[in-house]
């Protein structure tokens, strides 16, 4: 009995070894406080993403593949100015057999109710291409064309590519994001994106640096002068807290951003 029960307990731990760092329910719940040129303005936001399948993370509990290939729905609420202006969205992502099926919808407190759709196809599991329609109650409906391609260093090393562009190709973007290991408990992980367009060119980055799978730095920049530093961790494998501070100083009007924020995953 003895070493049944020993059995069973080692089989129960090899279990949860693998499948602790797979989840399906993410949410978030940030507060922020903006000083823009001088006025005061808080936000609230609260975010929820069911997944109908697991999503392993790839060493740091807060990233995973290049590419989502996993059905799914997402809720999200956020308020500014206490009431001053609100939006709700809801929107679900649905993959049958390899062809990618999208809706989502919106609402604001000035009525304004746009809609979403998304068609897409999966060619491989390293290769999406995908049509995205903005439908506004008011105007035309805008297109917005995107390919992702992923090439897979090792099992946990990637650099993935997304080249998209809106219909009448007034505007062109390529984004970039590169993952690898370190060594040890060390990841890094990169991000790279330009967008051109008629009237100008914008570029942005950022990279996160995890100094084990549950506590990270990171940081960005843009050509608009807008830059951010933070820090994540996670308590265990399910709770994290996170801080962030961003500022723009664009033709003399200064944003600074002060957020705080909330996650769990399941």
């Amino acid at each position: 009995m003895k070493f049944k029960l020993l059995t069973a307990a080692a089989i129960l731990s090899t279990s949860m070894s693998v499948s602790s760092n797979e989840y399906q329910w993410f949410s978030e719940l940030a507060y922020s406080n903006i000083d823009a040129g001088g006025g005061l303005v808080d936000a609230l936001s609260l975010e929820g993403q069911y997944f109908f399948d697991n999503k392993k993370a790839l060493g740091p509990y807060n990233e995973f593949e290049y590419i989502n290939k996993v059905s799914n729905i997402d809720a999200s609420y956020s308020n500014i100015g206490l009431g001053d202006y609100y939006v709700t969205q809801a929107s679900g992502e649905f993959f049958v057999n390899n062809f990618l099926l999208g809706l989502g919808l919106s609402d604001d407190k000035f009525g304004n109710n746009p809609k979403d759709f998304t068609l897409g196809y999966l060619f491989s599991d390293n290769f999406l291409v995908r049509v995205d329609a903005v439908d506004p109650e008011e105007g035309d409906t805008v297109y917005n064309i995107s390919a992702a391609y992923n090439h897979q260093i090792n099992a946990t090393d990637y650099i993935g590519f997304t080249l998209a562009t809106d219909d009448d190709t007034d505007m062109v973007s390529l984004s970039s994001k590169y993952f690898t290991h370190l060594g040890d408990d060390n990841y890094l992980a990169a991000e790279f994106s330009i967008v051109d367009t008629d009237v100008d060119n914008y570029w942005s980055l950022g990279a996160s640096y995890y100094f084990n799978k549950a506590t990270s730095v990171f940081a960005s920049l843009d050509d608009n002068d807008l830059y951010e530093i933070g820090a994540r961790h996670f308590f265990d494998e399910n709770i994290s807290l996170y801080g962030a501070y961003s500022s723009q100083d664009d033709s003399g009007f200064d944003i600074d951003i002060y957020t705080i924020g909330l996650t769990a995953q399941f």
